[in-house]
């Protein structure tokens, strides 16, 4: 039994490396199930060190080939996160475990929640003079069934109401936005990750900088890539070498934004940008024949091909109308202009409408026309409040008072119903058109590569990356605070979009070699009710993380794919198949 400082020792002198890093993941299983680890992690040896390495190698060995860094780091991160465990849980003492009946029933994971707060208090309260944190487990029972059934425990369970503080969990706790622990060790970078995870992050965003990763000859298309995350992984895909299509409901304005970098000297005859509105179906078709065009002439021998697709427009949340129309009214001095930003615009004939002029009694015309109350319904609600989403790249709209509350705050009752059809429009019809309709132009036909063996190899022959979030799937437990009645619309969408991945994802790998994965880039923005709540808090770190370690997230599958370790139909999160969405 490794609950000892000597039989840690002498396991890590007897035992291979192999056996060692099996105790390692077992003792990390157990820490997420919160139960009771080994103490082996103290006395494991650092990364760096001869058998650090190797453990770290073994850990993870498909990281592990791609460099010592990036496996020194997570192999650090994992030991340092069964340490925050065992120091948690009050569990660095030396001696063994009493044996305790537990009865007939299992714990709840309230009361292993209750334990954990009764433990920190007898360590922090002067009450238990002599508990810390070195205290064996059999003193510390004995300590507490001494003061459980002494007087003065029931004097002040009715003088002071003690008992209802114990229970409450100390409001300075914070924890690890990646791996869930509790955060001791800030990373100086990322405020809400500790430090081996912020080291991880940085180390495995890297890979995709173009220092690391070149994409010289390949093509790729990404959706509302005006600002934030689109905007920065169509940067990330330039700099590293690619020809770059992106899509944007105000094409000017995004061009405005990409030549006002300052290396866009060196990349910009490689970047296109289209017009389109993704709450109009004609827009879709036509952006399709556009990029087929544009392919065309960049192959110059035949219709060309895409290499990279990145479903990346989505609805968030809504703004009002007179937002959408300040915007559009910015597009249309822009064009007047006729800046020298023209030269990337591949169709000049596009023009940016306030709510995409789609008259809101002809939306569900196709499905419900017999239906009069349904649509009857719609117009009220459109006329009371309107809301029409927009993508991640864009502002959205509506007709609600500005200080209303968005539709990521709202019920289903509250949703207007032309809110869901837009959110299912841009989350999750457009991806399944462009996947549809591009998919031909992708890789190669399993046939055409089976017969050319000399050029046979390991690495997908093209790319699809579906834009995901936690939003779509579910959680841990039916109350969790994510979800429990808000923006059910983006939800639905989202958990589409998961469903095309997975549907999809084999046919087009067995067919055409694409690999297709769905990528949650992270906790990158916040409605605006959630943003005046944090500075009511005074919080000021903000989210996690920003949008270029969401670029890193969304394009790491493809550095895998390049690096021939295949990724593909699974949900991919912090750098890694999410354990409970993509199995």
């Amino acid at each position: 039994m490794l609950d000892s400082e000597s039989s840690c020792r002498e396991f890590l002198r007897t035992q291979d490396g192999d056996t060692i890093a099996k105790q390692i993941q077992r003792d990390q299983e157990l820490c997420t199930a919160q139960k009771l680890p080994s103490i082996l992690a103290l006395y494991l040896p650092p990364a760096g060190s001869k058998l650090g390495d190797e453990l770290a190698m073994r850990l993870n060995p498909d990281i592990a080939r791609y460099g010592r860094s990036i496996s020194r780091v997570q192999y650090t991160g994992t030991v340092q996160s069964i340490k925050a465990y065992l120091d948690h849980m009050s569990h660095q003492s030396k001696g063994r475990l009493p044996t305790v009946s537990i009865g007939q029933r299992m714990p709840s994971r309230e009361d292993f929640e209750t334990a954990l707060d009764v433990l920190d208090f007898c360590i922090k309260s002067q009450e238990f003079d002599g508990v810390n944190l070195r205290t064996s487990s059999g003193d510390l029972v004995r300590v507490l069934n001494n003061y459980l059934h002494s007087k003065k425990l029931e004097n002040e369970i009715h003088s002071t109401n003690s008992t209802s503080q114990l229970m409450q969990r100390p409001t300075e706790e914070k924890k690890c936005y990646t791996c869930q622990y509790l955060l001791v060790s800030r990373h100086p970078q990322y405020h809400s990750l500790c430090k081996q995870c912020g080291d991880f992050n940085l180390a495995s965003s890297g890979l995709s900088l173009p220092e690391s990763f070149h994409l010289h000859g390949r093509t790729a298309l990404v959706t509302g890539a005006r600002v934030h995350l689109g905007y920065h992984t169509a940067l990330r895909l330039l700099r590293c070498g690619a020809k770059v299509i992106v899509t944007s409901r105000y094409p000017c304005d995004a061009a405005t934004r990409y030549l006002s970098e300052q290396d866009s000297e060196s990349w910009h005859e490689r970047l296109r940008i289209v017009g389109a509105d993704f709450r109009a179906a004609s827009d879709v078709f036509y952006l399709v024949d556009v990029i087929r065009k544009q392919l065309g002439e960049w192959h110059q021998k035949g219709k060309g091909k895409l290499d990279i697709l990145i479903n990346n427009a989505a609805q968030t949340w809504t703004d009002s109308l007179e937002t959408e129309r300040k915007a559009v009214q910015r597009e249309e001095h822009l064009t007047l202009e006729g800046a020298n930003d023209r030269l990337l615009l591949i169709d000049s004939s596009y023009q940016p409408r306030v709510r995409g002029e789609i008259p809101n009694s002809r939306m569900l015309e196709f499905g419900f026309k017999g239906d009069t109350s349904l649509r009857s319904a719609l117009a009220t609600s459109t006329d009371a409040c309107t809301t029409l989403a927009q993508q991640s790249e864009e502002v959205t709209l509506s007709t609600k008072p500005a200080d209303s509350k968005t539709s990521w705050m709202q019920s289903i009752y509250e949703i207007p119903y032309e809110d869901v059809i837009t959110a299912h429009s841009v989350n999750t019809f457009v991806p399944f058109i462009l996947v549809r309709e591009l998919l031909p132009l992708m890789g190669s036909p399993r046939s055409q590569v089976d017969s050319q063996p000399k050029i046979q190899t390991s690495k997908p022959e093209a790319y699809i990356i579906n834009v995901s979030a936690r939003e779509g799937a579910f959680e841990p437990r039916p109350d969790h605070w994510n979800k429990n009645g808000r923006h059910v619309h983006t939800n639905l969408a989202k958990a589409a979009l998961n469903m095309l991945t997975e549907t999809e994802a084999q046919p087009a790998w067995r067919h055409r070699k694409v690999a297709m994965n769905s990528v949650d880039p992270g906790y990158l923005s916040a409605a605006p009710e959630i943003l005046e709540s944090w500075k009511r808090q005074g919080r000021e770190e903000g989210c996690p993380i920003g949008w270029e370690d969401g670029a890193g997230r969304v394009l790491w599958p493809i550095v895998m794919g390049e690096k021939e370790n295949i990724v593909r139909g699974r949900f991919l999160k912090h750098f890694e198949i999410d354990l409970v969405v993509g199995r």
